[in-house]
């Protein structure tokens, strides 16, 4: 499989995931993930997509300006 955008090769890893909201910041850290060795983008399979979404809808609603999540501890 190779890069969507520049065709580079491809790795497992993980990444830090921001989420900028009109009333706050979910910076969710340790998120699995596919990178491109090239260029840095990286990408989300559906599980992780659908787990994010759930992550970033369950801290929307705090009353903290910035909020930072381990994946690890809230997907399961």
């Amino acid at each position: 499989m190779r890069c969507f955008f520049c065709k580079g090769g491809l790795e497992k890893g993980t990444t830090t995931h921001v989420v900028t909201l009109e009333k706050c910041i979910i910076i969710v850290k340790n998120v699995p993930c596919t990178r491109c060795t090239q260029c840095g983008e990286s990408f989300f399979d559906d599980e992780v997509a659908i787990q994010l979404e759930e992550i970033v809808k369950s801290f929307s609603s705090s009353m903290m300006e910035i909020t930072v999540v381990n994946y690890a501890g809230r997907a399961a």
